[in-house]
């Protein structure tokens, strides 16, 4: 049996054990309902992560317009505004990053058939933009870099580590991370990364400890066909 896995499943995991004290239990319900493919709506942060990579997007294609989304405190819904890309609450932080990828493929779809202890895996996601060789990624933080620590941040994430190794033609991986203003790099290569395999052995071996989650991710997660 063939299993699809993520580096969203892979990284929620690896939550568990990153996540501050105090806040396991709700870690744990966030595994669940990645592990459970469950739909769940769009929260105020990533909101404001999708509007600042649309806009990175409308910039580097020059699009003249872009959205920005903000909570209606009495409703709790999200109120859309549209902008004039340099007007934008984000541009001065998005025209930094699309310095950096102007001209680049964006959403590349990257995979891998692989086997990790004899069993099968197809290994997939969406590269935000990969250019010349090198893959980038998108984040933003809602709050101030100058107040966070950011650096090292993403070591342990898996989603480097997948995508080197499902588009071997990239020679390395950058996060970059923005506030809206200030800009935030982090770059990876292959010597720097640990194998995704290793990653999928210690996340297996955790879920064959538990047999009823493991009986979930072989549900929900099994490749069609």
């Amino acid at each position: 049996m063939k299993t699809r896995i993520t580096k969203t499943l892979l990284d929620s995991w690896n939550y568990l054990f990153e996540c501050y004290e105090g806040s396991e239990e709700s870690a744990m319900e966030e595994f669940l309902h990645t592990l459970n493919r469950d739909e769940t709506p769009t929260n105020e942060a990533q909101q404001h992560g999708i509007d600042f990579e649309t806009l990175v997007y409308a910039i580097d294609h020059e699009i003249p317009t872009a959205f920005h989304h903000e909570t209606d405190r009495r409703t709790g819904a999200f109120q859309q505004e549209v902008y004039d890309v340099p007007d934008h609450p984000y541009y001065q932080g998005a025209k930094r990053v699309a310095e950096y990828i102007k001209g680049g493929q964006w959403q590349v779809h990257v995979d891998a058939n692989i086997t990790v202890d004899g069993r099968e895996f197809w290994l997939h996601g969406f590269c935000d933009v990969v250019k010349a060789g090198m893959i980038y990624d998108i984040k933003f933080k809602t709050k101030s870099l100058s107040s966070l620590d950011l650096w090292g941040s993403y070591k342990n994430s898996s989603q480097h580590c997948a995508y080197l190794r499902c588009l071997p033609e990239a020679y390395g991986f950058m996060y970059m991370v923005s506030d809206g203003e200030d800009l935030y790099t982090e770059e990876y290569d292959r010597k720097n990364s640990r194998p995704i395999e290793e990653i999928i052995h210690d996340f297996m071996t955790w879920l064959n400890d538990r047999p009823e989650l493991l009986k979930i991710y072989e549900e929900k997660w099994v490749c069609d066909g």
